[in-house]
């Protein structure tokens, strides 16, 4: 169950302006699993600082059970015999407008190892803003905000203990891989379409290096151009040319040492005329100690731009891990492997 429905009952992307209105109708305290953020609050004096402490407030969720943030939160009350601030009443909403992709691009610029797991969902009424942020808990933790350990603890978010940072470190077993793919060229030639790619995986972990790196292109259209070409003890490709593998890509993946290949995609106006010109790209990768992970692509070339061939993307979700993939099909466990089994 995600945290919004925890607390609200129904997820993220469900919430309203009231909902969260009539959450603090009645007292609330933080916990280590939820913090409220008014846009006022006295001891923050202009945005740039307040969005920073939202930021902090997501470290340390990331490096604890993971959880929500409300920014636009009533204003912290004390109360006389409570140790804690309590919150109830009036919201205190921002002022500012603040795009999704610029928030998370700021979080993963600011936050390192850069997380993954936070949704944003922002909430308006009458030109006022709440943003409600869920966290996942982080598998790849513990995680700085410029360059200090933050958790969640007693209801606050503070500097967390030399002992605590030590363990989250003993917990981390496996490397971060991400991979990603980007278009090089496309053309016309003759009777047929062009596309080169490249795609690159990286191994984020600082700390941990990783072995035996496999990688996978799997294409719903066209075939690479190296089918029946090239078939040796390092590239394979199998499926009529639509799937290009390599078991060993990489002895060992370094920090900031990605690996980088490249491939060429044929195809026939026949065979994309009857697509609609789009075409599906996946790229599967892992390692040793790592879990799968696969990054998806659907490319359009009705449109073809030598200028800017990236433009032909024109979806795509990355770094997603196999199972989340897997849960996306709408379908029983036993059903998948009815479909792979053909039984």
């Amino acid at each position: 169950m995600s945290y919004s429905n925890l607390y609200f009952g129904k997820e993220l992307t469900a919430l309203t302006y009231s909902d969260i209105v009539n959450y603090f109708t009645d007292e609330k305290d933080e916990s280590n699993k939820i913090e409220y953020k008014s846009y006022h609050n006295p001891e923050e004096k202009n945005h740039t600082e307040k969005e920073n402490g939202v930021i902090r407030a997501i470290c340390g969720l990331l490096n604890s059970e993971g959880g929500l943030v409300i920014w636009g939160a009533p204003i912290g009350q004390t109360v006389t015999g409570k140790k804690e601030k309590i919150f109830k009443g009036p919201l205190s909403p921002v002022e500012k407008l603040i795009e999704k992709d610029s928030f998370i691009n700021r979080v993963t610029d600011l936050i390192t190892p850069s997380p993954k797991g936070i949704i944003f969902q922002r909430l308006e009424e009458g030109g006022k803003f709440l943003y409600i942020i869920e966290v996942e808990q982080s598998l790849y933790s513990p995680h700085q905000y410029r360059n200090v350990y933050y958790m969640r603890i007693d209801g606050q978010t503070k500097p967390a203990p030399h002992h605590y940072i030590e363990a989250l470190f003993r917990k981390v077993s496996f490397p971060k891989l991400e991979g990603y793919i980007r278009i090089d060229n496309v053309r016309i030639d003759g009777s047929q379409y062009v596309l080169t790619l490249s795609y690159f995986i990286f191994n984020k972990s600082k700390l941990q290096n990783e072995h035996n790196i496999y990688s996978r292109l799997i294409i719903s259209l066209g075939k690479f151009a190296n089918h029946g070409i090239s078939n040796s003890t390092y590239r394979f490709y199998r499926l009529a040319g639509k799937e290009m593998t390599i078991p060993e890509a990489k002895a060992t993946l370094y920090y900031n040492e990605p690996i980088y290949e490249t491939e060429t995609i044929l195809f026939s106006p026949n065979e994309l005329t009857q697509s609609n010109f789009e075409c599906d790209v996946l790229l599967h990768f892992g390692g040793k100690q790592s879990p799968l992970m696969v990054s998806k692509y659907k490319l359009s070339l009705k449109n073809i731009d030598g200028e800017n061939p990236n433009s032909l993307i024109v979806s795509m979700e990355e770094n997603l891990y196999s199972y989340e993939n897997s849960d996306k099909i709408d379908k029983s466990e036993q059903d998948k492997m009815k479909l792979i089994l053909n039984r």
